[in-house]
């Protein structure tokens, strides 16, 4: 007895060529608007690297400044020029000349703002020269 199984009897199995055809006409449609939609991304990527290291650079100052003593930092805007809201501090910037040279402005604050008096509220801030991006925060005697 031999039994014959009526799989055997289906026809091809696979893609036609037809099939084939279409669906590489339909990657390549699709493929080359999808790739000019990233080559924005790709080429703003290198921008992207240098904002941020622009970035780590200025948050690196704010850190080296905020590490110091509150009356190291007061004792700046009692300097010559100094507790104006554009009073830079020469000894806490990079050197003049620098590249990318960051300045730090120092100025003693009521928490709104410019205070002759010592109030214990420091506002810092730090800044590229040239401009851009900065950074701004106060700092306590308190805490």
């Amino acid at each position: 007895m031999k039994r014959r199984c009526n799989a055997l009897r289906q026809g091809p199995v696979g893609f036609a060529y037809v099939e084939v055809l279409v669906a590489l006409v339909l990657v390549a449609v699709v493929l080359v608007p999808a790739l000019e939609a990233l080559q924005s991304g790709v080429i703003g990527s290198g921008v992207l690297v240098k904002v941020v290291d622009r970035d780590a650079l200025l948050r690196a100052k704010m850190e080296e400044v905020l590490a110091r003593p509150f009356d190291a930092l007061n004792a700046e805007t009692f300097l010559g020029g100094g507790n104006t809201s554009s009073s830079v501090s020469a000894a806490l910037s990079d050197a003049v000349g620098t590249a990318n040279r960051r300045l730090v402005i120092l100025y003693r604050t009521d928490g709104s703002a410019l205070s002759a008096a010592d109030t214990g509220l420091l506002r810092i801030r730090v800044v590229y020269e040239a401009g851009g991006t900065a950074l701004e925060t106060m700092k306590s005697k308190w805490w």
